[in-house]
């Protein structure tokens, strides 16, 4: 290689800064952000074995996002009485990488130290990504790279990632369809909010989510269109709690949005029958989020000239395999094919090829899966997909298995 490539990523999220992390070792990264400064939305995030894996070679340090190691999941009815139970044994010896719990914020914290932390630092070559907030795109050529910003700003790329989330302005321009401007409405939408320890404590000081003493659970209670998941954060002082429930039973018009806010009193109503438990922790819930899942079809291409899309908005899924977020790290690991000697302006579009071919098949397998668990009756079913879920080499040995013909993912 002998000049590093201008890379412009749209979109600052997850994806956007690890696949900064993964390409400021050999080239120049801007990062464009359109809102005004560092924060993200949301509550909790996992991070199963195959995001881990990828997350850690890159410098990702669990303690710094006070992420938690999980160790099994506990079924329960919507009474709270225990139906099943699924121990993970050795996730780091089987798959390569623990499942970790954490904050989306403190996990979006780390991902920004490693897109622009001082290489030194890091231990690593290259520059740290450049990050340009208040910045929003308003149009770009997908075959030249330019992009252009409404302040009348213009960017000359080499390289154009599309990481700007669900609804992505890049994914049109990628795929040239209207069918795929926005992922549908799934019929499911979930309340979001997080429980300080100590409130928790006081209703039931045994809890499960709060036990430090124990490796970290994901608790599933499961009743007919309703569903509630919780699972401990940053260090055990936070406890996650996700309500998945049918827009019917909710009863009215939901939105795509991290910062939609929902009323207890409709979470209140859509659970009335619950475990008593959980509803008394309803009952203290405050910043309640009411956030509509949404489905996308898989697409029919991730690639167009030299502009790539990558996390959400190349393959947004709902929750119900908890597999969107690494996905967006497999993506962002992806990006080690513009590593070595070959690189330059006019390979980009070939390289991107390759690209496709591995995290387009891979992505869509995983969103067909996800699409499967909807509606599902069985909480052992949950578990049906995981060794394909967590099993995944790396992009460069995924285009080697696919040029010698060859399974991508042997499971």
């Amino acid at each position: 290689m002998t000049k590093p490539l201008n890379v412009t990523i749209i979109g600052a999220g997850l994806a956007g800064l690890l696949a900064a992390r993964v390409l400021r070792e050999d080239h120049n990264v801007t990062v464009l952000e359109k809102w005004s400064g560092g924060a993200e939305l949301g509550a909790a995030i996992n991070m199963g074995p195959n995001g881990t894996k990828i997350a850690k070679a890159l410098g990702f340090i669990a303690e710094n996002a006070g992420s938690l190691s999980a160790s099994m999941g506990i079924h329960y009815n919507e009474k709270g009485d225990v139906t099943f139970t699924n121990q993970f044994g050795d996730l780091k010896a089987t798959f390569g990488g623990e499942w970790y719990f954490q904050h989306r914020a403190d996990l979006w914290d780390e991902f920004h130290r490693l897109a622009t932390a001082s290489s030194a630092n890091l231990g690593i070559s290259g520059q740290p990504a450049s990050i340009l907030w208040g910045c929003e795109v308003i149009d770009l050529n997908v075959e030249s790279g330019l992009v252009k910003l409404a302040d009348g700003r213009e960017f000359e790329s080499d390289l154009v990632v599309g990481a700007d989330g669900i609804k992505s302005l890049v994914r049109l321009k990628v795929v040239g369809d209207e069918a795929f401007r926005t992922a549908r409405p799934s019929g499911s939408s979930a309340f979001r909010f997080t429980l300080p320890r100590d409130v928790v404590a006081s209703i039931d000081p045994d809890f499960r989510a709060i036990d430090a003493t124990k490796p970290a659970s994901l608790q599933i209670y499961e009743g007919v269109g309703r569903q509630v998941v919780v699972y401990p954060c940053r260090n055990f002082d936070l406890v996650n709690v996700g309500c998945i429930a049918s827009d019917k039973l909710i009863g009215h018009e939901t939105t795509e949005s991290w910062s939609a806010t929902g009323s207890k009193e409709d979470l209140l109503r859509v659970y009335d029958g619950f475990d008593p438990k959980l509803l008394s922790f309803f009952k203290q819930a405050k910043d309640i989020r009411l956030w509509q899942l949404r489905d996308q079809d898989p697409l029919p291409t991730y690639i167009k000239g030299r502009t790539v899309i990558i996390g959400d908005a190349a393959h947004a899924m709902t929750p119900h395999q908890g597999q969107g977020g690494n996905q967006a790290i497999e993506d962002a690991e992806g990006f080690f094919l513009f590593k070595g000697q070959d690189v330059d302006r006019t390979t980009v579009p070939d390289i991107l090829r390759d690209f496709d071919r591995v995290r387009r098949e891979r992505a869509s397998t995983i969103q067909n899966h996800t699409r499967d668990q909807h509606g599902r009756k069985d909480p052992s079913k949950m578990w049906k997909y995981t060794q394909y879920n967590f099993t995944y080499p790396g992009v460069r040995e995924c285009v080697a298995r696919l040029n010698a013909g060859k399974e991508m993912i042997d499971v």
